[in-house]
């Protein structure tokens, strides 16, 4: 009897051992289903949810990149500067009467001029009284009557004849020299000279060391006749002396200052470097 009890025993716990685990059929069946539902997961989600870049579909145009600016440039090359103005010895002023000269008239006195920046700045002249003032004489022997023409030659207002025809503006018949009949025209009634035409124009009466030379004036250019040099000693007169002066090509220019000391030491007394 015994042994049959030990038998019945051992066979059952050979059949307990052989047996499915009920807790580990459940927690396989667990993580199955939470890998099955992962992997559904995975494949509803949107790709710009993901933060992985989309890949684009055969309906979508290619994006192109944006320009961005530059910012590794210098400021002073992306906004050059522009090169300061040059300076010259000058009358220094303080009011427009600085600028009046000795032998001032009616077109050269204190309201025909004003002092801007310390520089004194003709301002050419007011009425065709001022005119009639100063050319009256002329007017008499001539019987040219001279209006302050707004148009003037040199950029500011200038006493200049009346006329029909340029004809009428020009000091003779010819066109040899440089305020004939070819260097002048009538605009709005009033004569402007137009400037010299050539360097022998200019060298018209034995005077070879002349040049037609452009010449700034205000927004407008002007062929004028001026010294021509070799050296800057040729630019010289009594007023400016040879250190004011550079010869380039030719021409007389004038040179730019050091200081307002250079300008009183070589010029004037009452010049400074403007």
């Amino acid at each position: 009897m015994k042994k049959v009890l030990f038998l019945l025993s051992l066979s059952l716990v050979f059949v307990i051992s052989c047996g499915d685990d009920p807790v580990s059929e459940q927690e396989n069946s667990d993580t199955s289903a939470e890998e099955t539902d992962s992997a559904d997961s995975a494949d509803d989600t949107d790709p710009a949810d993901s933060g992985e870049p989309a890949e684009p579909t055969g309906d979508t145009e290619p994006t192109e990149p944006s320009e961005t600016p530059d910012t590794d440039k210098d400021p002073e090359e992306m906004s050059p500067e522009e090169p300061a103005a040059e300076k010259f010895c000058q009358y220094a002023c303080t009011t427009a009467s600085d600028c009046v000269q000795t032998s001032a008239n009616a077109i050269t006195d204190e309201d025909n001029y004003k002092c801007e920046d310390h520089k004194c700045v003709y301002l050419g002249c007011l009425s065709d009284a001022e005119c009639d003032e100063v050319y009256g004489a002329v007017t008499a022997a001539t019987g040219k009557v001279y209006r302050c023409n707004e148009n003037g030659a040199y950029g500011y207002p200038e006493c200049t004849p009346e006329c029909t025809t340029a004809s009428e503006c020009a000091a003779g018949e010819t066109t040899d020299n440089a305020v004939d009949l070819d260097n002048y025209k009538c605009e709005d009634s009033r004569c402007v000279y137009a400037g010299c035409n050539s360097d022998a124009e200019c060298q018209y009466g034995g005077l070879d060391y002349m040049r037609c030379v452009p010449e700034q004036y205000g927004d407008r250019i002007l062929k004028i006749c001026a010294q021509g040099c070799t050296t800057p000693a040729d630019c010289a007169n009594a007023v400016y002396p040879e250190e004011l002066y550079l010869c380039e090509e030719g021409q007389c220019k004038m040179k730019s200052c050091e200081s307002d000391e250079w300008c009183s030491e070589h010029v004037n007394p009452k010049f400074s470097c403007l």
